[in-house]
């Protein structure tokens, strides 16, 4: 698991391109904007090992601000200019709505049909 911190509030998370549960920024929402998504990559445990990461969402919570090495930062958002961002979803694989209405449709029509073939069948 990656540890990362908020761009924007500080906030520690689980994950460069989770949304933040204090603040709600959303990396992977704004597709576009490939420098925040880098600065969300660089503030991992990845690029700063656990005590820094710790020290740069701390100046972030205090409203400070970091300081990022720019050709690092520039070589990442060139990077994902070329990739596509992991979809983060909280649902699990395969059990969607849709999915799940289908199925439970499917299971009410069965045991309908089996009800009207046995009252009316004898």
């Amino acid at each position: 698991m990656t540890l990362a911190v908020c761009v924007r509030c500080g906030e520690s998370k689980v994950g460069a391109f989770t949304p933040c549960a204090r603040c709600g920024l959303d990396p992977a929402a704004h597709g576009t904007d490939k420098e925040l998504q880098a600065k969300s990559l660089l503030l991992t445990d990845k690029y700063f090992p656990g005590g820094e990461l710790e020290a740069m969402g701390r100046k972030l919570r205090a409203g400070e601000l970091v300081a990022f090495d720019s050709a690092k930062l520039a070589e990442l958002v060139e990077e994902l200019k070329t990739q596509k961002l992991p979809i983060v979803s909280k649902a699990a694989p395969g059990c969607s709505i849709i999915g799940w209405a289908l199925f439970g449709g499917a299971v009410l029509f069965v045991v309908g049909v089996l009800w009207m073939w046995r009252t009316h069948g004898t």
